[in-house]
């Protein structure tokens, strides 16, 4: 296949959105379920980020002008998705908050996100990038496109205040495979977010120890 072909081929799939992580709920068909909770002026998102996200997502928020926040949790999907929410969460004034496991372009998500939160108990999950064997790619179109997401991957998180220690774990980290930070590893890292309760009160996280103070944690 000749360079045109090649860059031709990569351009459609990256502005269809059809570029998702290898390993997870097929995003073509899966859908993160969008749902509005009123008493915390959000917009709960669970699960794979699939071709309707951003469109789910933008409706729900034009139909519900009071919402100040997206709750998200999921193991990724569609990267272009992903990022194009973020963009539309920072025109808003969205604040963006990780409440539970947030992986590959949920974590994307959440870093290219401008106001970030995240429970006590959440994680992060980073790996490197990874396609869909079933698209069909030659080798050298997926190998292109694979490269072409990890840059992008480590500039969103370097821009986000990641340490390059959590993105070369992350960069080392199979697609099949998953690494998790802590809202700890994260906060001592040198990640700018603000840590709260399961009920969104502030809380802080002791240096020495890893335990939340500030806030009333269920037991």
């Amino acid at each position: 296949m000749n360079r045109f072909l090649v860059a031709a081929t990569a351009a459609l799939l990256v502005a269809a959105g059809g570029v998702h992580a290898a390993g997870i709920p097929d995003a073509e068909v899966d859908n993160a379920a969008v749902r509005v909770s009123p008493t915390e002026q959000a917009l709960r998102v669970d699960g794979v980020i699939g071709p309707r996200f951003e469109a789910d997502v933008r409706r729900a928020l034009d139909a519900n002008p009071a919402v100040r926040r997206l709750i998200v949790t999921g193991p990724g999907g569609m990267r272009a998705q992903a990022l194009r929410v973020a963009e539309l969460a920072n025109a808003r004034g969205l604040t963006v908050r990780v409440a539970g496991r947030c992986a590959s372009a949920c974590a994307l998500l959440w870093a290219a996100s401008k106001s970030r939160e995240m429970t006590y108990d959440a994680g992060i999950g980073l790996h490197r990038s990874g396609l869909d064997p079933s698209l069909g790619l030659p080798e050298g179109v997926r190998a292109m496109l694979m490269a072409r997401n990890d840059r992008q991957t480590d500039d969103v998180l370097r821009q986000a205040g990641f340490p390059e220690r959590v993105i070369a774990a992350g960069a080392s980290t199979p697609a099949t495979s998953m690494s998790w930070f802590s809202p700890y590893e994260l906060r001592t890292g040198g990640v700018p977010f603000d840590l709260v309760d399961a009920a969104g009160r502030t809380a802080s996280l002791d240096r020495r120890t890893g335990r939340v103070v500030g806030a009333t944690v269920s037991r």
